[in-house]
């Protein structure tokens, strides 16, 4: 059985209110710990909600399965026990121990009551339990009601085979002296006071170093310990008293230093949730909970100051980040790096200097790779569930944008037919022949899965910042803009969409792998179809339009007979998909990005989302009149346009309220609910007001 040495890392135990232990968030937790230098694990202990858990066995049991599941079985455990009843004590021992043979368990003296004869109640423990797992003994003079564990003590408890180590701040130099005589290959001395481990590993003799280990609660985040310890082994003095200041200042920026209790579980529990705030939304509602004696806020304050300082531990190299690929595939950057050692155009890029992201996205994974040579995005598609085209949809895009593919050639279709088939390859344009539309070169495409469970792209790098950050950051700092050069900008917006839509076909398609196939999709029945299925839906899930929308489409529908122009559409034309860079006298639009939702439609339904999450956030009358002015460059505006356009807006508002509505049983915590009935209810109120006008 492996003994517990090096850095044992005491768990945090993320938990809800029903006291039920989050696998998902454990599961990413436990991979965390093992990239930034766990040698053991900890579960359950004083910084472990332990005391809150001690008559939890089920969730004991699971946690420990699923821990056990995530590191192979190759990461030595110990469990706290703890309680106030020895027999209790016991019963969870032998139970634990014999459901599982290699599990390490941790003692401690009663939490709740001082008692006259410690060395009795370890006797009686150690001598009864009828188990061959190591135990150690947790002193802390401070957590377990006044209860001390002195050197005496120890050494006549240490004539029980079972008893492998001690744990213990040893901040008093001549009780920790006493322990150290002790330390031999089959009895561990731990210590668990973050503050003193540089001074303790140095009083430890050096070839008595490899059984001793630290308990460090900072490592649920940093992987400095693990330097450390290292240091201590190679007796590196110099850098074992620099880490050991690092450690110090990460506890001061990290912990909720305003807290009697609890600072190191509520300020390192909030600092990993923000680490990996992308990994799963739901992740910072209701997670932080701890147990009911240390329960507490952060302030706002310390909250910015705990994210500022997570970024700059990141930017160190302090703590080594896991790059999420759907909630099943989790990579270390190695991992990453060999992923991808096999694609040939990467090889001339040089090494990977900094991964940064996930970035927010509904149907992708995205990353951007920083190179010695470039700058490249990453996009995995990792959502299951995608609604469209399962193929990369540059691909079939690009072609068109730059003249390659011509809607009129008479050969169209085997065209298509051969790059739907290429399963791996590129796109990049060339200087004679520059897209209609500014978009970034499709570097290396992969549809295979054989790499990695999913499809995926990589692109250049746009550089500047999305529209919508743009508006933001002239909000936030309250920056008196140039009217005129907004004006343009929009102008510049609508003329570029209106290019795209330049590109048009004979016919409609439902999927954009049929293009130049012989088609006879009728656009009205198409339309009218969609809405009795999204209606019937909507009126199911408690919307009481349903009777209005079929008024509604009754009255207006006609004005759909003569759309008969099928062409390119974005289908996400919208500020967050729009990236510029910001200058005194300009916005310059270097890019147009994520193309998963292109395909074949009708002109006015590629002004919803730019209608709905652009220009009405906006609300400037100018800046929307400008847009439509650009747009005109290329296409004649008639005067039922908007009531097209209102017609369109009804269906995609159908669409994501049942879609909502669908999700609602997947979230976890109230405010992920709250947060969606706001957006159903702000679905219903647009379908109402484009019923009633």
């Amino acid at each position: 059985m492996t003994k517990i040495r090096g850095v044992i890392v005491p768990s945090l135990t993320f938990f809800n209110e029903d006291l039920e232990v989050n696998t998902e968030l454990h599961s990413l937790l436990t991979r965390h710990l093992l990239v930034n230098g766990a040698d053991s694990i900890y579960l359950f202990g004083t910084k472990g909600a332990g005391f809150y858990f001690s008559d939890k066995l089920e969730e004991k049991i699971k946690l420990i399965n699923l821990t056990l599941e995530v590191t192979g079985k190759k990461t030595p455990l110990i469990v706290g026990i703890f309680g106030n009843n020895k027999d209790r004590i016991i019963d969870q021992l032998e139970e634990l121990g014999k459901k599982f043979g290699k599990l390490n368990f941790i003692i401690a003296p009663p939490y709740l009551e001082k008692i006259e004869d410690i060395n009795s109640y370890f006797e009686y423990i150690l001598g009864t339990v009828n188990i061959d797992n190591h135990i150690y003994i947790h002193n802390n003079r401070e957590k377990f009601a006044g209860n001390e564990i002195n050197p005496s003590i120890v050494k006549e408890l240490i004539v029980y085979d079972n008893f492998s180590g001690f744990i213990d701040s040893c901040d008093n130099i001549n009780y920790c002296k006493s322990y150290i005589k002790l330390i031999n290959e089959n009895f561990s001395l731990l210590c668990e006071n973050e503050e003193t481990f540089q001074k303790f590993l140095q009083l430890v003799p050096l070839d008595l170093r490899k059984y001793v280990g630290i308990v460090p609660c900072v490592s649920n985040l940093v992987n400095l310990s693990s330097k450390l310890y290292f240091c201590a082994i190679e007796e590196k003095i110099l850098e074992l008293h620099q880490l050991q200041e690092q450690i110090n200042d990460i506890r001061n920026k990290l912990y909720d230093i305003k807290a009697q209790d609890g600072k190191e579980q509520r300020g390192l529990k909030y600092a990993f949730l923000y680490l990996y705030k992308n990994f799963s939304p739901n992740l910072i509602e209701d997670l932080n909970i701890l147990s009911p004696n240390l329960k507490g806020n952060l302030d706002e304050i310390t909250k910015e100051r705990i994210e500022a300082y997570v970024n700059y531990l990141i930017n160190q190299k302090h703590i080594y980040q896991l790059y999420s690929l759907g909630k099943d595939n989790i990579y270390q950057l190695d991992d990453m790096i060999n992923i991808f050692s096999n694609v040939e155009v990467l090889l001339s890029q040089g090494n990977i200097k900094k991964v940064i992201g996930p970035f927010d996205a509904d149907i992708n994974t995205i990353y951007r790779v920083n190179f010695e040579k470039s700058q490249l995005i990453f996009k995995f598609r990792t959502l299951k569930s995608f609604q469209y085209e399962n193929i990369v949809k540059e691909k079939l895009l690009f072609p068109f944008l730059d003249g390659s593919l011509n809607s009129n050639s008479f050969d169209l279709r085997e065209k298509i037919k051969k790059i739907v088939s290429i399963r791996k390859g590129e796109y990049q344009f060339s200087s004679d022949k520059p897209p209609i539309v500014p978009v970034a070169n499709l570097v290396y495409f992969d549809e295979t899965k054989e790499v990695i469970p999913y499809i995926f792209t990589i692109q250049e790098y746009v550089h500047g910042k999305s529209l919508k950050d743009l508006f933001n950051q002239y909000s936030k700092e309250d920056l008196s803009f140039s009217k005129s050069k907004f004006l343009t900008l929009f102008n510049n917006l609508g003329e570029l969409l209106g290019k795209l839509h330049t590109i048009s076909f004979d016919s409609f398609q439902e999927h954009i792998y049929n293009i130049g196939k012989m088609s006879k999709i009728n656009w009205l029945e198409l339309i009218i179809s969609e809405f009795e299925i999204e209606s019937q839906e909507a009126s199911r899930k408690k919307l009481d339009y349903y009777n209005e929308i079929k008024t509604f489409l009754k009255d207006n529908i006609s004005l759909l007979e003569e759309e008969n122009e099928p062409v390119v559409l974005h289908n996400d034309f919208q500020w967050t998909n729009l990236i510029v860079k910001d200058s005194p006298n300009k916005i310059q639009i270097n890019g147009i990005i994520d193309f998963d939702n292109w395909r074949v439609g009708v002109r006015a339904q590629d002004f919803v989302k730019m209608e709905y999450y652009t220009l009405k956030p906006i609300n400037n009358s100018g800046i929307r009149e400008s847009f439509y002015k650009g747009y005109k460059k290329k296409f004649i505006i008639g005067q039922d346009f908007f009531k097209k356009l209102d017609i369109y807006s009804l269906l995609w508002f159908l669409k994501n309220y049942n879609s909502s509505y669908g999700n609602l049983a997947n979230l976890k915590g109230s405010n992920s609910i709250y947060e969606r009935y706001k957006l159903i209810n702000s679905y219903a109120k647009e379908i109402e007001r484009i019923i009633n006008s």
